[in-house]
């Protein structure tokens, strides 16, 4: 009898343990005393990467019953979302105690969450996939209600709750479609079943291939199944922004790339349906999360815009099957993750008395009284618009000359022209942080250890990667010849 080899799971199962720990620590800890959650959260984060890092070590691909993978794309991505995760954490002490929601359960929603995440970029079975799905989004789904007394959380979580219900109708019901044609839901087992469906049953590949991206694009707010996002993301507890912007795009466009570089054939019928509709989905998110976006006064709710439209960036790389666009996504979805946690992360790490910036009235003469804080702001909203020197220029490139490399030259354009539009609300920003006088007193707390080492950390990431990228697109390279 074959032995299991659980080594791929291993990084998973010390996250999972890791969030028992910390609710049953904190269910143990007498009333008026903190409990030591943050901290616990680090050490089994710091024992997961660890993990990690020794399966790289490998150099080969391990399976778990042949439905969660160990490989150079799921332990670079995993590994992605785990430092996303500390980062989280380390914001998040500071911040909760400015809002008066320090709280255990927090810790534990956000590991069990990333165990959702880290299932969605390691699985290549279908039901494990949706099974991933459901964890990270029921965990999230409290998260974004965190703030109880706050209506704008509560409106949040139950958005985000019901549209994310229908996602999860849409994927299960692709799911059993495709099973219905090829008999499988392993990833590797569907190209060719699908290839080749058996008498009368020619339109099912393409339903379900559509109920799947359906609901992958509820996940990564694609238009038109974004109304959501801006709400959640504006209602939510501003760590939990950070934590969604940055691991949910990177979970959902990993298991998009598994789904739609391993799963579906690259040749056919269906391969010209379904790039036809990444193309159509790309194209519209890309320009009407730009426009949305310029009509934003607040802050929060424009970066969720800008997230939408940078899911529009993503797909349009997405129409190529060859390995530079896997390549390029996966080097943009790391140097998005860092500017996502720094952006939302610094509004996060100014908390104070329940109170945090939100509109752009908040960022004047942010320059004149935390300039660290807003020069880092300035570094990531720069690589936001793709400034050159900035890991935002370098992805771009990437993204769009996949798109041109795959016959979508049109993808390409209205990505550099609705990214030069961007560049009006990004640095609306910046100009309201160094060319507008503050008013009055500082209402503002001050930055902790933890938050600052955070926002240096996601700076210095972003500029690193825009100035030398050759290390992260080597490793999304080798990732990327995986598929």
């Amino acid at each position: 009898m074959q032995q299991l080899d659980l080594r791929p799971i291993i990084p998973s199962l010390i996250v999972a343990l890791t969030g028992l720990i910390v609710l049953l620590v904190q269910a143990y800890t007498p009333k008026g005393k903190a409990a030591p959650s943050a901290a616990l959260s680090l050490y089994g984060l710091a024992a997961a990467m660890a993990s990690v890092v020794m399966l790289m070590g490998e150099h080969a691909v391990l399976t778990t019953g042949g439905t969660v993978v160990a490989d150079a794309l799921s332990l670079l991505l995993q590994a992605v979302l785990i430092a996303v995760t500390m980062a989280v954490v380390l914001l998040s002490p500071g911040y909760l105690r400015a809002i008066g929601g320090e709280r255990g359960e927090y810790y534990t929603l956000i590991l069990f969450s990333l165990v959702g995440m880290m299932g969605l970029v390691a699985s290549v079975e279908l039901i494990s996939i949706f099974v991933a799905l459901e964890i990270m989004s029921v965990a999230l789904y409290a998260l974004a209600g965190l703030r109880r007394d706050k209506i704008e959380s509560q409106e949040a979580a139950i958005k985000y709750f019901v549209t994310g219900s229908f996602s999860s109708a849409f994927f299960l019901y692709g799911i059993a479609l495709l099973y219905g044609v090829s008999g499988s839901t392993m990833l590797a087992r569907l190209p060719d079943a699908i290839r080749t469906p058996a008498e009368g049953m020619a339109l099912l590949p393409v339903l379900g291939v559509g109920f799947l991206l359906v609901g992958f694009a509820f996940k990564v707010a694609s238009v038109p199944f974004h109304a959501w996002a801006p709400d959640v993301y504006e209602g939510a507890p501003t760590t939990v922004t950070a934590f969604m912007a940055a691991g949910v795009k990177v979970a959902a466009f990993g298991a998009l790339l598994r789904v739609f570089g391993e799963g579906l054939p690259g040749d056919g019928a269906l391969a010209g349906h379904w790039r036809s509709a990444v193309a159509v989905l790309a194209l519209v998110t890309m320009v009407l999360g730009n426009l949305g976006a310029l009509a934003q006064r607040s802050v929060k709710r424009m970066l969720a815009f800008s997230s939408i439209a940078h899911a529009g960036y993503l797909m349009a790389a997405l129409v190529a099957v060859e390995y530079v666009a896997a390549e390029a996504i996966v080097f943009y979805l790391v140097a998005y993750a860092a500017v996502n946690l720094g952006g939302f992360g610094a509004m996060a790490a100014l908390a104070r008395d329940g109170r945090e910036p939100a509109r752009l009235e908040d960022f004047h003469g942010l320059a004149e009284r935390r300039p660290a804080l807003a020069a880092a702001m300035t570094i990531f909203l720069i690589s936001l618009t793709g400034i050159p020197v900035s890991a935002g220029f370098v992805g771009k490139f990437y993204l769009f000359k996949a798109a041109v490399d795959a016959g979508y030259a049109v993808l390409a354009v209205v990505g550099v022209l609705t990214s030069v539009i961007s560049a009006y609300y990004y640095l609306r920003v910046v100009v309201a942080m160094y060319m507008y006088e503050p008013a009055g007193e500082d209402p503002w707390g001050e930055v902790g250890v933890g938050a600052a080492a955070a926002l240096i950390v996601s700076a210095v990431v972003v500029l690193a990667l825009g100035v030398y990228p050759a290390p992260l697109l080597a490793l999304a390279k080798a990732a990327a010849n995986v598929l």
